[in-house]
């Protein structure tokens, strides 16, 4: 058998620093893996720990070592220290929790846990905190629970760390440890008391560790001793870092009062002395002092500190401002950002050097500086804070631009101290926004521009015109909601545009015309239509320069500007005056909230075709006042002979077959009028009416209007009049006039003249009943009519019912 290579570790680092290419390193790790793997086989014990070594070194190169990790458990079972050291650094190196191998190696951890020797006791610790999986941590729990308390300082810290790593995977084990640690802070070994405060730290952040809260409040004297003697000592010891005595313990401790004082003012009133102490003897030169300070900010903020506290609190997180350090500045400016919802006013005392920080080279930093800069505007400082703002719009990078965009539309439209300022400052945004500004600002801001009083629209128009006069070009081409707004106002306000700037109306037409036609966006082209038509119908000099323009949109793919083109061109040809009427002034636009603009979506319904059928013969039904069941009868009597038909008719109107001579009509109205009766000798037309001259039959009347009737029967066609005459002294307006008929008739309806009747004004309304099935009496006209309308703005609504022959 040959002799197995007995190369040493370090000969084989210097071996593979001296390949110069990877294909060499990589033949040189096979050779030496063959190696390994045949002195694992021939298993050579004297040997076993040096392979063990380069088996390592090879997987810290990345190289595969599947094949040697079951030695580890040979090199655990080995009695000397050194087969122990390198198979449990092998361990925690090269595997994790879920390798199988870890969990082989369960019996040989619990035995070195138990065993006297401390050296190999921590080495055990060390896996089970590193490495330990959720059935390891259940099965070493005896043993770690009982090193917590151990009087050796080595193991007691080490077995703390362990106990860590099992809270972490059994959140349920939280409990062994905060009952095993009742005397906290009488350890006077700082490794050990810093390794039990981080273990009872991360008990109390669990739900498992709200219930022993109270307990550990008690200990806040303690806790308060303990961080006083590190703050005030002035004794020089291993643990200081840059004359700060012992800087990790401290921020624990903080740490842990941060925990306790939570939601108890008992508790946060014993603290607020030493956490005073602790910012102003600890010196922030330097990143340690830095550290110290800020989680004792932190922990201020988290208890129910009083005012002056945190007032101070602020005052030393913003000195890190001044600090050269840009990871410092970063956690001051959002440590400020967080603690700006709670004491704004204390942060605004250091907006200057805040706005200081805009200008840093750092991104990060500028970034947080915006953020924390819109987070302190409000009505006060709004008038120095956002010039600042879009002064740096102008030269933040590109990234940034959109961001720091909307953050000023929202404090603009939602702070603005007064409307000529926010007017001024809209107009300003959007001209340096270029394509970063939002459209929804654009139109907002022309609403806001409609309710304002003329000399803001003249000054607004005036400032839109200095822009976009000039002759288009890129950065037209980039202002898109600009534009927006700016062909909007020139087009609505040029009658305000022209002589207040000494202008033609051809140049605002030339101008508008211009940008119509080279702007790449539909949207903007479409308002220009408008613009223009606008300014042709006030001002008919610029028609010449105006419908070539239109002509040119006529033959547009796009369908609505030509559709627009279209008709802007008939209207200007044809209806000068109508145009004249139509594209006057706007009123003010009407400006929805939020909340009244959120619309919740629709749920889709899937109904089959009969039941909508049902529906509708229920609906119109239910507007003569007959139940469903009668309305499914009717519908479904189709096939029934004519008779049956006309009973059913007779029922739907609650009238008896041998009373249809004696028919009688009602009038409801839902506002409470007069119900009265007008029998048939009362309604009926004249015998033989023509079609020129009909007389009109009241039927309806109440405190604001009368309805008359009047109709002519020809061949089964009643073609019928609805005369509806006011009797107020105000307008009627937004009339709604909604008519039915029964099932074996048809109703062709017309359109309303107008939705408007003047004050003691009338208006008739035409439609035709198709009463050919009615064979039974087919002069008989019966309607349901109901009118809706307002007075002064009151919804208001009438019923009536007619049953009359013509």
């Amino acid at each position: 058998m040959s002799t197995p290579n007995t190369t040493r570790l370090r000969d084989l680092i210097a071996a593979v620093r001296q390949c110069k290419t990877a294909a060499e390193e990589r033949a040189l790790i096979n050779r030496e893996s063959a190696h390994i793997r045949e002195a694992f086989r021939e298993n050579r014990p004297f040997l076993r720990t040096r392979n063990m070594l380069k088996l390592l070194y090879i997987s810290m190169l990345g190289y595969p070592t599947e094949f040697g990790q079951v030695e580890v458990l040979s090199l655990l079972a080995q009695a000397d220290y050194a087969g122990k050291r390198v198979g449990y650094l092998t361990l925690q190196m090269v595997l994790d929790e879920n390798d199988e191998v870890l969990t082989l190696s369960e019996n040989h951890i619990k035995k070195d846990l138990t065993q006297g020797q401390s050296l190999i006791q921590s080495m055990a610790l060390n896996v089970v905190a590193n490495i330990a999986s959720e059935v390891m941590a259940r099965d070493m729990l005896d043993e770690i629970s009982k090193l917590v308390t151990s009087s050796n300082a080595y193991l007691g810290k080490k077995a703390c760390l362990a106990a860590i790593r099992i809270v972490k995977k059994i959140p349920d084990y939280a409990e062994i440890f905060l009952e095993t640690f009742s005397n906290l802070f009488l350890e006077r070994t700082p490794s050990v008391l810093i390794c039990s405060v981080t273990l009872v730290n991360e008990c109390l952040q669990l739900p498992q560790g709200e219930q022993f809260l109270s307990k550990y409040r008690l200990m806040a004297n303690a806790a308060v001793r303990v961080l006083k003697q590190l703050v005030l000592s002035s004794r020089v010891t291993d643990q200081d870092v840059c004359g700060i005595s012992d800087p990790f313990l401290q921020v624990k401790i903080l740490e842990f009062m941060r925990l306790i004082g939570k939601g108890s003012p008992v508790t946060s009133e014993a603290l607020n002395d030493v956490l005073a102490q602790v910012l102003t003897n600890t010196d922030g030169s330097r990143n340690v002092g830095s550290a110290v300070q800020y989680e004792c900010v932190r922990t201020i903020y988290a208890i129910e500190g009083d005012e002056g506290l945190r007032t101070l609190g602020i005052n030393t997180i913003g000195r890190f401002l001044s600090s050269t350090d840009n990871n410092l500045r970063f956690v001051a400016l959002q440590s400020l950002l967080n603690y700006s919802s709670r004491d704004a006013d204390a942060v605004r005392e250091h907006q200057y050097t805040i706005l200081d920080c805009l200008k840093d080279v750092d991104i990060s930093i500028r970034r947080r500086a915006v953020d924390l800069t819109v987070a302190l505007v409000n009505e006060k400082n709004v008038r120095l804070l956002v010039p600042d703002l879009i002064s740096y719009l102008t030269v933040c990078v590109e990234e940034m631009r959109e961001d720091v965009t909307l953050h000023l539309c929202r404090i603009i439209e939602s702070k603005s101290p007064s409307t000529e300022w926010r007017v001024e400052l809209s107009l300003r945004l959007l001209r340096l926004a270029k394509q970063y500004a939002p459209i929804d600002f654009a139109t907002r801001f022309i609403a806001l521009l409609s309710n304002e009083s003329t000399e803001i629209q003249t000054s607004a128009v005036l400032s839109m015109w200095e822009e976009a006069s000039y002759p288009f070009d890129a950065l037209h081409q980039s202002r898109k909601a600009f534009l927006l707004a700016a062909v909007w106002g020139i087009g609505e306000y040029a009658d305000l545009l022209i002589p207040a700037k000494g202008l033609k109306p051809e140049d605002v037409a030339i101008c508008i015309a211009d940008i119509t036609n080279n702007s790449a966006f539909n949207m903007i082209k479409c308002y220009g239509l408008t613009a223009l038509m606008k300014i042709a119908s006030r001002f008919p000099s610029t028609k010449t320069t105006v419908l070539p323009v239109f002509a040119n949109y006529a033959t547009c793919l796009d369908c609505e500007l030509q559709q627009r083109a279209c008709e802007y061109t008939s209207l200007l040809e044809s209806f000068p005056e109508e145009a004249t009427f139509s594209f006057s002034r706007m009123p003010p636009i009407y400006q929805a909230d939020e909340e009244e603009d959120s619309v919740q979506p629709v749920p889709e319904v899937n109904l089959p075709p009969e039941f909508l059928q049902q529906q509708a013969a229920v609906a119109l039904d239910d507007l003569f006042n007959v139940n469903a069941n009668t309305s499914l009868a009717a519908s479904s009597s189709g096939n029934k002979n004519i008779q049956h038909t006309a009973a059913d008719i007779d029922d739907l109107f609650s009238t008896k077959r041998e009373e249809a001579s004696d028919t009688t009509a009602s009038y409801l109205n839902s506002n409470g009028p007069t119900i009265a009766n007008t029998t048939l000798g009362t309604t009926v037309l004249a015998a033989e009416p023509t079609k020129d001259s009909v007389a009109a039959v009241p039927v309806f009347n109440c405190d604001d209007l009368s309805v008359s009737v009047s109709g002519v029967e020809k061949e089964g066609l009643i073609a019928t009049n609805i005369i509806v005459e006011s009797k107020i002294d105000t307008p009627l307006e937004n009339l709604t006039i909604q008519v039915a008929v029964p099932k074996t008739c048809t109703l062709e309806i017309g359109s309303l003249p107008s939705t408007v009747i003047p004050a003691h004004g009338r208006m008739v309304h035409h439609c035709t009943v198709d009463n050919r099935k009615n064979t039974k009496n087919p002069h008989l006209l019966m309607l349901r009519i109901k009118l809706l309308y307002t007075v002064n703005g009151t919804p208001r609504s009438q019923l009536l019912q007619v049953s009359q022959e013509v």
